[in-house]
């Protein structure tokens, strides 16, 4: 009996290092076989190290030029600045995004964009506005150009036929300033219904010549030499109803009608005094 004790104790203590051995084992193999992953690894770390160290150190990507496009739109002293900020610098080094926060555009620029040209040339990208419309803010005043958000971007004594005339007489400035932008909650209104109208059947035979905005948003459209419509603060929802008002003057002289109310379900007719 005291025999077989002897051969269980020898067998669990065999048992018990033959486990830890295999685990022992098993991570120097594993060990074996990722080092070489491990080298490969780190030899290409160290490689990017240095080709990033040659890089940064190259003379031949120090900025030697500013670019701007187009390069009316900024002004050479603040081109100057940014020059003076770059100039000599590694082009990788360059933080493009702190570059385009430094740019003060005017009231002619709508947004800018800096990318590196390689290996030397920083090129800042300035989207224009685009003029919309001619405003005019009182009667007999100065005609000012409008942007599709507002912004005026240029002023004239004479009215710029190549864009229709939107009237605003309730902005605060009595006229038009560049720099200032559009108050009247109706002039997106009055720009959108311009751009559906070039796609309606109504532009065929009609042309917008001009648009009156009230105090409280409120859109009035001019078809040819009148009359006026009234359309209220959603005009480009009333298309339906303006072309059913064109049918009247099939009866009735466009002449003889001051003005059509079509803010509402019916067509109010408010005709001249004769």
């Amino acid at each position: 009996m005291g025999k077989r004790k002897n051969k269980n104790k020898k067998r669990r203590k065999g048992g018990f290092f033959g486990f830890w051995g295999a685990i022992a084992s098993f991570l120097m193999s594993a060990t074996f076989k990722l080092l070489p992953a491990a080298l490969v690894v780190s030899a290409f770390l160290f490689g990017a190290f240095g080709i990033f160290k040659v890089l940064y150190a190259d003379a031949f990507l120090k900025v030697s030029e500013v670019r701007v496009v187009p390069a009316d739109v900024l002004d050479p002293r603040g081109i100057r600045i940014i020059e003076d900020r770059v100039i000599g610098k590694n082009i990788l080094k360059i933080d493009l995004g702190k570059v385009a926060s430094q740019i003060k555009l005017g009231p002619g620029a709508e947004s800018v964009r800096v990318i590196r040209e390689m290996p030397s040339t920083i090129r800042i990208e300035i989207k224009k506005r685009k003029p919309a419309a001619n405003i005019l803010l009182r009667p007999g005043g100065p005609y000012g150009v409008a942007a599709d958000d507002g912004m005026i971007i240029a002023t004239s004594p004479t009215f710029e036929p190549a864009w229709v005339l939107i009237e605003s007489f309730s902005e605060p400035a009595g006229e038009p300033r560049i720099g200032n932008r559009i108050q009247n909650k109706g002039f997106p209104e009055a720009l959108k219904f311009l751009r559906e109208f070039e796609s309606h059947d109504l532009s065929k035979k009609e042309k917008v010549t001009k648009i009156s905005l009230d105090a409280y948003g409120n859109v009035a459209v001019r078809l040819g030499e009148g009359p006026d419509f009234q359309l209220g603060r959603r005009p480009s929802e009333k298309f339906s109803m303006l072309s059913r008002a064109m049918y009247l003057f099939k009866t009735e002289p466009r002449e003889n009608v001051e003005y059509m109310d079509l803010q509402f379900d019916r067509i109010a007719v408010k005709r001249k005094k004769p």
